[in-house]
Order: structure tokens, then sequence, then C-alpha cells
């Protein structure tokens, strides 16, 4: 697994490994309230990329993202 430091990096190698195989790929969201911490996960059973994050300026990053994959 590998964690993503920068939201771009994340985000731009999220949807390239969506349009590889959009039919296999998941994408899993958590949320740890006691830490305070978002944990976005996206993969296709091969690769498997993760952005962890406690600022709630990515939470508008968040949705654009979910848009856009869907």
């Amino acid at each position: 697994m590998v964690y993503y430091k920068r939201w771009e990096e994340f985000a731009s190698a999220s949807a390239a490994l969506y349009e590889a195989s959009p039919v296999k790929t998941r994408y899993c969201v958590r949320w740890r309230h006691e830490a305070g911490l978002l944990v976005l996960k996206v993969t296709d059973d091969r690769t498997c990329i993760k952005f962890k994050t406690r600022s709630a300026v990515f939470l508008n990053r968040f949705e654009l993202l979910n848009r856009s994959l869907l």
C-alpha cells in the first residue's frame, strides 16, 4: 500500500486506476473519530493507494473526487 502525501498525486493516481479498470476498482472511506483522521483508499485488488489527513480542508476536495469517480 502506498500513502500519498499530496492530494493532487492521490487524485490523479486514483483517477488513472479507475480508468484502467472501472469494473474492479473499489473506493473506501474511513473516518476515525477518536483520532480525527480521514483515510481514503482506492484499490483494484492489484494496486492499493491511500491518502490520510487530519485537516478539514480536504473535505471539499474529497467531495469533488467522489463526484469525478461516480
